[in-house]
């Protein structure tokens, strides 16, 4: 749909940003029909950090980030990005072509020493299943999947769900070789789709329900079975601990 098309993702974000300062920055490309953040954490925010604690955990960050990419290359590939990010859609098309041009989304946009690069809807075609209960096996995923896509003539796969399964006398084993990845226990999958649109209304069923109430059956945690679970557009980086608390910074 129209709605659709104008719709753009940001990431690397400060994890005490809002959605006032995102709509701030974003609206010089456009007005901003919706602005929608994830993986705001400010139960675990300690607070602003002083000047001397900023500049002892950008040292040690300097350190680190020399240990873990000791070239350049491996650090442009590999760049390090705190979890929070943004789903913004723009009320016109002029709008997004604007925060789609090739300065935003090669470059980007510096937003208090945060690098943020535009991510445009139609390289978008996966979704993130994260914290899924350790009673699910990776065939329950998949048959739930199957069911909530299947009114709407959608059909799923999962591949490649590797981890602690269950040999023919029930005690746990490592699938490395393949074997009984039915009954493997992931933490988290992802799941693929032809397109942006078909991933959107996806994410739209699982989250909120066809009618709009988190009770239904579309609702992440209710139809996987586990509170904690939830659906993402992008993988949460395993270091997410250490941006929410402030350890790490930029």
């Amino acid at each position: 749909s129209e709605l659709e098309e104008r719709i753009i993702f940001i990431n690397n974000l400060p994890i005490d940003t809002t959605e006032e300062e995102i709509d701030q920055i974003y609206s010089r490309c456009g007005p901003l029909d919706s602005v929608q953040l994830f993986n705001l954490r400010p139960d675990l925010d300690p607070g602003p950090l002083s000047k001397k604690q900023l500049e002892d955990r950008r040292r040690q960050n300097k350190l680190r980030n020399k240990n873990v990419y000791p070239t350049l290359n491996e650090f442009r590939k590999q760049r390090p990005r705190t979890p929070v990010y943004g789903m913004l859609r723009f009320d016109t098309a002029e709008g997004y072509k604007i925060a789609t041009s090739p300065e935003l989304c090669i470059f980007g946009c510096v937003i208090r020493r945060h690098p943020v690069l535009t991510i445009k809807h139609t390289g978008i075609t996966n979704l993130y299943l994260e914290q899924i209960p350790q009673n699910i096996c990776s065939m329950d995923v998949e048959y739930k999947l199957a069911k909530l896509l299947h009114p709407h003539t959608i059909a799923v796969s999962l591949d490649g769900m590797r981890g602690l399964g269950r040999n023919r006398s029930g005690i746990g084993e490592s699938l490395d070789n393949g074997e009984y990845q039915e009954y493997s226990k992931p933490s988290s999958c992802r799941v693929k789709f032809e397109d942006f649109r078909t991933a959107y209304q996806t994410f739209q069923w699982m989250r909120e329900g066809d009618d709009g109430e988190s009770e239904t059956k579309g609702n992440i945690a209710a139809f996987i079975g586990g509170e904690e679970c939830r659906v993402q557009w992008f993988p949460t980086p395993e270091n997410s601990m250490g941006y929410w608390t402030r350890e790490l910074n930029f």
